[in-house]
């Protein structure tokens, strides 16, 4: 069975990117969103210290008059013409002889010819989410349109930062020269992290209704919530599909994906590489650190399988899913909600 919880905070949220920090030396902690495993972590607290079979998540969402609505990062192979706020989408285009390199894909994705220099979102408009509603037209390929401008992609950036100063102490004490400043982050009104969750079994109840949800004690209000990841709609998947990471993703290969035997990569567009911590809470956190780097979400693959019943059929068992290489297993990586990816076209 799958069902959504939401986790709204009562305070700012508070994660740390995994690095290494000490106070003493440096003077600033860097702070990301919220990581799979904070919300995978948050899940099972609220179940009473229960893992259910698997968690895909978090995704931000804010509560409307049609309820709850998602919002993800804008594609990466959507960026905005310069001077201008018109949107275009990178097209594949053959590699010329002589332009090889080590990426081992055939085709680069390039600015439509009539468009000249193009700027990414994710530094024009940094933070910034689409709705679903919107994410599904890129799907399905209707977006964007000739005339598609950087409003009517209604962006939204519902997190805004704090900067909070803190003292490293000794107990009680205060210790000189350990003065720092960290960054928290603070969700809007109406806003929250939600969960997408497989259950095996029977439906598990909600035993707690207040979470621990990041660092430095914050809490965060868990409640049932109904919402539905986007999708491609009517539009035909074939044998040219477009894989959109909707989490991040750890994957053994780095930024690509893992390509099943009846595709090729051709193309993809991806952000800069984010470390992501993961650790076993309690007394021996320290032992059980690790630290990875993952691929942000918002990529963008695109595959091309042998036929069309190939890429339709690949496309349909790990649509809404955590992407793995092979068959699922019992991957705690996985499980957690990295590498959710979502499905469309592309031509």
């Amino acid at each position: 069975m799958s069902r959504w919880l939401a986790f709204t905070p009562r305070d700012t949220v508070f994660v740390r990117d995994g690095r290494s920090f000490n106070a003493a030396a440096d003077t600033s902690a860097v702070t990301v969103r919220p990581w799979p495993t904070t919300i995978a972590g948050a899940v099972g607290a609220a179940f009473g210290k229960v893992n259910p079979a698997e968690v895909r998540g978090p995704v931000l969402a804010h509560f409307g008059r049609r309820g709850w609505e998602p919002y993800f990062p804008v594609p990466a192979d959507l960026a905005v013409a310069e001077g201008s706020e018109r949107v275009c989408r990178l097209k594949s285009q053959e590699t010329s002889a002589g332009s090889g390199s080590d990426l081992a894909m055939p085709r680069w994705l390039v600015p439509p010819g009539n468009v000249g220099k193009v700027e990414p979102f994710s530094e024009l408009y940094p933070g910034y989410l689409m709705p679903g509603s919107v994410l599904s037209q890129y799907l399905a390929g209707a977006l964007p349109k000739p005339d598609t401008t950087v409003r009517d992609l209604r962006l939204l950036q519902p997190l805004a930062p704090e900067t909070r100063v803190g003292l490293a102490r000794d107990g009680h004490v205060a210790r000189s020269g350990f003065l720092y400043q960290a960054t928290h982050l603070r969700l809007a009104d109406d806003w929250a992290f939600l969960a997408d969750i497989t259950e095996a079994g029977e439906r598990k109840p909600v035993t707690e209704q207040h979470v621990l949800f990041g660092g430095r004690g914050r809490l965060a209000d868990v409640g049932e919530a109904e919402m539905s990841w986007p999708d491609a709609g009517t539009a035909k998947i074939g044998k040219q599909v477009l894989v959109y990471l909707a989490t991040p993703a750890v994957w053994p290969g780095g930024w690509r994906l893992p390509v099943p035997e009846s595709a090729r990569l051709v193309a993809a567009a991806t952000g800069k590489p984010e470390p992501a911590t993961t650790l076993t809470p309690g007394s021996t956190w320290k032992e059980t650190r690790t630290l990875r780097w993952a691929v942000p979400a918002g990529s963008v693959y695109l595959l091309e399988f042998t036929d069309d019943a190939a890429g339709e059929t690949w496309a349909r068992q790990w649509q809404q899913r955590a992407l793995s290489r092979g068959v699922q297993g019992e991957d705690l990586v996985r499980t957690a909600g990295f590498g959710v990816v979502l499905m469309g076209v592309w031509a």
